[in-house]
């Protein structure tokens, strides 16, 4: 029998039904072993050193690794490695975002690296398994070598072909496109299936495809060696950025712009580079907010599920106690009474604040302090969901988060009141932002003083009692309850 045209691997001529079973219940993959020979590493050779490729998803995204090389390792697909005939993805990677919902469908992916658009559009005939995928050709001048990336079971796509890219440009949504569809039914995860070739061919039947050439081992791949099925990795693509780098390849070393300091505050935005996004922030309202801008849309989903959130990505230079907080704006009717900011820190731990942004409008929130490791993999997720005997409908904001090194907090009720008495009979007020108190008010005056110089007495020493309890807990309460909590104090202070 002559050997096929040039298309991606099909499987082997089935033996039994339970082997049939076990290929479809693999992870998935656009490539198996070929008719004509087993599944094989060998020939496939390793990224240039120097090359710097970043995970192709947005700065500070968590991606988690659902199938590793070979076929042994989540996909029975991921095989060959130089065959002239074959699509050689025994070192290609399967890729999903564990922070957003169906595995990060519908969110963005990024060039690798700078390049042009070899191919981009559906895959059909002996193709049609890749979905709707791109093809990205890197001239790496430095070994005289031709690198393809392969972006596969995208969801949406943005580029076309001959299009020139930058590293960190849109490409396109991760999705589970396959055979002209959307939804796929081979597999029921979305992910994004990725690979490089070297000095492949395009072509074969119905749209074609990158064939032959080489396997290419894809690290240091933004950083990271060794990787394998689960890892966790977090994403550092940029873009290109400016040349300011030691080694002269052209591209900025900056680690990672979600970086918490050692000293001083450190604050992260909702719409910067640590932020990703689950749902279209196209579809949800602005609000001013701690830069100039919020965002905010309505809780639809039952805790613990949401579909629309913001998920805050931190790498931490030294491990220690650091002290977190939120941002809530003021002016926004209708904001949540129960906001869940779920924080995720040392050793995998996690633990879900319960925050009222109606009570705490205006206030920066102490979230409380929290051990966390050095490096990344560290962050805060809230959601549009709403706990059981919640409030569908009301609005949940996103707004800035900030960071600092523990210091000591000597209130924690956002919003809460302390009052002295004044020697002229009046009052002096204080408030708790959530970690310190405010500086004290003036004395209030009282209607008449007790000197016969006819001036209150503003500057006096304190009264008895000296420092009172928060006069109330605005977490679980409306804003304006503040207020009436606070002047039933003053007037019972003003009776003693």
């Amino acid at each position: 029998m002559p050997r096929p045209v040039a298309r991606p691997c099909r499987p082997v001529a089935i033996a039994s039904a339970l082997f049939l079973l076990a290929v479809l219940l693999s992870a998935p993959g656009p490539a198996s072993a070929c008719e004509y020979d087993d599944c094989h590493s060998t020939g496939a050779v390793s990224k240039p050193g120097a090359w710097d490729i970043r995970l192709p998803f947005e700065a500070g995204e968590q991606v988690q690794v659902l199938s590793g090389y070979g076929p042994n390792n989540g996909s029975s697909l991921h095989c060959r490695a130089q065959d002239s005939l074959c699509a050689n993805d025994y070192h290609a990677l399967d890729f999903v975002l564990p922070n957003h919902p169906n595995y990060g469908k519908g969110q963005p992916v990024m060039a690798i690296a700078d390049g042009v658009v070899w191919h981009a559009g559906w895959a059909s005939g002996g193709w049609e398994a890749y979905g709707l995928r791109a093809y990205i050709l890197h001239d790496y001048d430095a070994d005289g070598h031709q690198y393809v990336s392969m972006y596969a079971h995208l969801h949406d796509l943005f580029v076309s072909d001959g299009q020139t890219v930058s590293r960190g440009e849109l490409i396109g949504e991760l999705g589970s496109s396959c055979n002209g569809d959307y939804e796929c039914g081979n597999f029921s995860t979305p992910h994004l299936h990725f690979s490089i070739h070297r000095d492949s061919g395009y072509g074969g039947t119905g749209s074609g495809g990158s064939y032959g050439g080489r396997a290419v081992i894809p690290e240091p791949f933004d950083g990271y060696s060794g990787i394998q099925q689960w890892d966790d990795l977090i994403s550092n693509n940029g873009g290109a950025g400016d040349d300011d780098d030691d080694d002269d390849t052209g591209d900025d070393d900056d680690v990672s712009p979600c970086v918490i300091a050692a000293t001083g505050s450190t604050r992260v935005e909702e719409d910067g580079p640590c932020a990703a996004h689950s749902g279209d922030p196209g579809t949800w309202g602005d609000h001013d907010g701690s830069d100039g801008h919020a965002w905010w849309t309505e809780q639809t989903q039952p805790h613990p599920d949401y579909d629309q959130g913001v998920n805050w990505m931190f790498e931490f230079v030294q491990a220690g106690q650091y002290d977190l907080w939120a941002h809530v704006p003021e002016g926004l009717a209708g904001l949540t009474g129960d906001a869940d900011y779920k924080v995720f820190f040392a050793g995998g731990a996690a633990e879900h604040v319960h925050v009222s942004q109606d009570a705490a409008a205006g206030h920066r929130v102490h979230l409380g302090s929290f051990s966390f490791d050095a490096g990344a993999d560290q962050w805060v997720r809230l959601g549009n969901n709403y706990p059981d005997g919640g409030s569908p409908g009301a609005k949940v904001v996103f707004d800035a988060l900030e960071l600092a090194p523990f210091e000591a907090c000597d209130c924690d009720e956002v919003g809460g009141v302390e009052a002295q008495p004044c020697d002229n009979g009046g009052v002096r007020v204080r408030t708790c932002d959530g970690c310190h108190w405010s500086e004290w008010t003036e004395c209030s005056d009282p209607g008449d003083d007790d000197d016969s110089a006819g001036a209150d007495d503003d500057d006096g020493p304190q009264g008895p009692g000296g420092r009172t309890e928060c006069a109330c807990r605005l977490n679980g309460r409306t804003a304006g309850g503040a207020v009436p909590l606070a002047l039933v104090l003053i007037l019972a202070l003003r009776r003693r």
